[in-house]
């Protein structure tokens, strides 16, 4: 165990070799310690250290944009409603349990499936296109819109704002493009504050009219500004991590052929490694309250503890062979969708949409042929593949 007073291997977030292989930096750091340190404060590199900060009532750490750059933003981004804890939060995540009851989730299957293969098909009889444009992208979006009572002629449209409002989480975006996150921002808030008006006057049977009922007495904007990250997180993050873990069974060719072997089988287990693998989430941070400790190092007020959930998901110490995509791993736990009082609440939801997405390409899908170059995003936000472009081979 390592002591408080050792000292502790340090990088900066915007080091070159952390940037350029974000993967096999943090992996030669984790076998030196399960700690390093950064400009932020202590990062952690262990599942155990990692388990014994996240099960912790603390509250979310968040990158926010400072009020010189942009005064809206900061007000929006300084405390997201999601982040807060103790009995605020307690009571908001009963709010979202009910709404993403697993009973009702599972009720969506039959259009889940239908909506992924209407954006299948037209790829198919093409037989070649771009995964994440015509694919990926969409699909999250089309699920998740009736679900908010969204209209569908209004589907692109939000999910415009939604990809440029969420980039405000890189924390390496330039000042410069910080003006088109916030007018993404405000057109996604004012179209949910002009809906959430609307639909007071008729309430439906949908995830913003629950809402709506069961925050009754809470200000319109605290609503609306669950709303909008439950529609940033229920869209986004799918798609990302859709992307990710196809573009691993493409450079995996032999677990592709597991799933194509076996897909209602393998598909769930295909999900679970792939955000394992190729995890979307970068950090999960965590803010001491008082004079604290972080898995044994000691923390004062105010101090922050950044989670590598990339190192955390490939720890030599839990994982045989980490460094490798396998689909038939058992078990294959990670913290992509979190851990403790702040896991995802949306969890079920998207699991259900990749377990479906990967089912159907493991039936219509014999192999994909890359025949372009795949572009990543940043490592803040996944290395997350821009686009896909392929040839695709139907089975006959």
């Amino acid at each position: 165990m390592i002591k408080s007073e050792d000292k502790l291997p340090s990088f900066g977030w915007d080091d070159k070799e952390y940037r350029d292989a974000p993967v096999a930096f943090m992996g030669d750091l984790a076998k030196k310690c399960p700690f390093a340190t950064t400009e932020t404060g202590l990062v952690v590199l262990k599942r155990n250290e990692a388990r014994h900060i996240l099960r912790r009532d603390l509250p979310i750490s968040v990158y926010h944009i400072p009020e010189e750059v942009s005064p809206y933003l900061a007000e929006r981004t300084k405390e997201p409603l999601l982040t807060r804890h103790g009995p605020e939060h307690a009571e908001l995540r009963k709010i979202l349990t009910k709404v993403f009851r697993t009973r009702v989730i599972e009720t969506l299957r039959p259009r889940i499936h239908d909506l992924f293969v209407g954006l299948l098909e037209p790829l198919l009889e093409r037989g070649e296109g771009d995964l994440v444009s015509e694919l990926f992208h969409p699909f999250p979006a089309r699920v998740l819109a009736p679900m908010l009572g969204l209209p569908l002629s209004d589907i692109d449209m939000v999910s415009a704002w939604v990809d440029s409002s969420a980039r405000w989480t890189n924390m390496f975006i330039a000042v410069e493009e910080l003006a088109e996150v916030e007018t993404a921002w405000r057109a996604l808030e004012a179209y949910l504050l002009d809906l959430l008006r609307e639909r007071r006057e008729d309430l439906k049977d949908d995830i913003f009219s629950e809402l709506i009922r069961e925050m009754e007495g809470h200000r319109e904007l605290e609503v609306v500004g669950i709303a909008m990250e439950l529609t940033r997180a229920g869209m986004d993050t799918t798609r990302r991590q859709l992307e990710n873990t196809t573009l691993a069974l493409l450079e995996n060719p032999a677990e592709w052929a597991k799933l194509t072997a076996d897909p209602e089988g393998v598909a769930p287990s295909v999900v679970e490694e792939g955000m394992r693998y190729a995890s979307i989430t970068h950090h999960i941070s965590r803010q001491a309250v008082d004079e604290t400790e972080f898995g044994g190092m000691p923390a004062h007020k105010g101090e922050v503890a950044t989670v590598l959930a990339m190192a955390v998901n490939r720890d030599e110490d839990v994982y045989e062979h980490p460094e490798r995509f396998e689909v038939s791993r058992e078990p294959s736990p990670h913290m992509t969708f979190g851990f403790g009082s702040h896991a995802c609440v949306g969890a079920p939801l998207a699991r259900m949409e990749m377990t479906e997405a990967f089912t159907i390409l493991g039936n219509r899908v014999e192999r994909f042929e890359l025949i372009g170059d795949v572009p990543r995003g940043d490592v803040s936000l996944g290395l997350v593949p821009t686009k896909l472009p392929v040839r695709i081979y139907p089975k006959r």
